[in-house]
């Protein structure tokens, strides 16, 4: 059995952190505990002894309960582009999909941004206008800088941040990017188009 794991150890890195992933899209951690043995030549080795699943050291903030919460406010408000951006995004995380799902985030925010700001006099001609819909909320007094204001604007520049190529985001940033933007899009909704 050492043997498997030392072999295990040995093998492609990419592999192995493409497992590591995986189990952290899943809400665990591996871990790969070491023992030193003794030394060969003059060279101490050391050797797996097994494989852990914990789960992980950060704080859990279940996803279920808003995101369904937020899918109804897309319904009621008709914003298709916003509640597909939301599926995908939830679908893209859960198939190990990072970037996609960073991407689709963005989406998802922009569009509620965009909708919300129209609904109170903000005009746009074109797609992509999610921080020009933050900056018009801000500059209008609907979202005051001590009001939530500061804090909407200082999310949407993270969002174009190791967004949708290949290779630029992990587990963590994602799943921290869709709470956060989910957050964020529910205050949004809930404080400048409550439910009548």
């Amino acid at each position: 059995m050492r043997n498997a794991h030392r072999r295990a150890a040995e093998a492609d890195p990419t592999a192995r952190e493409a497992l590591r992933e995986a189990v952290r899209a899943d809400g665990f951690c591996l871990v790969a505990p070491y023992e030193a043995s003794e030394a060969r030549r003059g060279v101490p080795e050391t050797n797996p002894v097994g494989v852990r699943l914990l789960p992980p050291a950060e704080p859990r903030a279940p996803l279920t309960g808003e995101i369904t919460a937020l899918e109804h406010d897309f319904e009621r408000l008709g914003t298709k582009v916003a509640r597909n951006g939301c599926r995908w995004a939830v679908d893209n995380l859960v198939e190990q999909r990072f970037e996609a799902a960073n991407g689709r985030s963005r989406e998802m925010f922009g569009a509620v941004a965009v909708h919300v700001a129209t609904g109170h006099g903000f005009t746009t001609t074109k797609q992509g206008a999610g921080g020009t819909a933050v900056r018009y909320l801000v500059d209008q007094g609907l979202l005051p800088e001590n009001g939530g204001g500061s804090f909407v604007r200082g999310v949407w520049p993270i969002t174009h941040t190791n967004g949708p190529r290949p290779g630029t985001s992990h587990t963590d940033e994602a799943h921290f990017r869709l709470q956060a933007l989910t957050g964020v899009a529910r205050h949004l909704i809930d404080r400048l188009t409550p439910a009548q």
